[in-house]
């Protein structure tokens, strides 16, 4: 894990605040972890969308800031089944890229490896400084 990737993570408050864990980082991948809990449901008690993205987003964000500084330009989410148990998992990885630009996809599963959604999203890769 780079000293940008702990950082990241250790400034974001509001994965800190869900919960999120990174587990593992590597050049331009991710992989996150959520224990679901009574304080990430709706009101019907599913599990919140929002909290999906956010996993799935600071996945993103994670993978995004491997090699460059990123910034999210567009994202978007489908949600493909409700998940199982009390685990989620985003795993970010780069599809595409240019010098200033990063297509990314984020798969989002259960513990039992269900998929939950697919998030794609889009990065500005700003200049590395010399």
């Amino acid at each position: 894990m780079t000293d940008q990737n702990v950082s990241y993570i250790a400034n974001d408050k509001y994965a800190e605040n869900l919960g999120i864990k990174l587990i593992k980082v590597d050049t331009e991948f991710s992989h996150c972890e959520l224990e679901i809990n009574e304080n990430h449901k709706n009101g019907l008690g599913s599990l919140h969308g929002a909290v999906i993205f956010a996993l799935a987003d600071v996945a993103f964000a994670a993978a995004c800031n491997t090699v460059n500084t990123s910034i999210g330009m567009q994202a978007d989410i489908k949600y493909l089944n409700k998940p199982v148990g009390n685990r989620l998992i985003a795993e970010a990885k780069l599809v595409s890229k240019s010098n200033k630009i990063g297509h990314y996809q984020v798969s989002v599963t259960d513990g039992d490896k269900n998929h939950v959604a697919q998030f794609s999203s889009i990065a500005y890769r700003f200049p590395n400084k010399k």
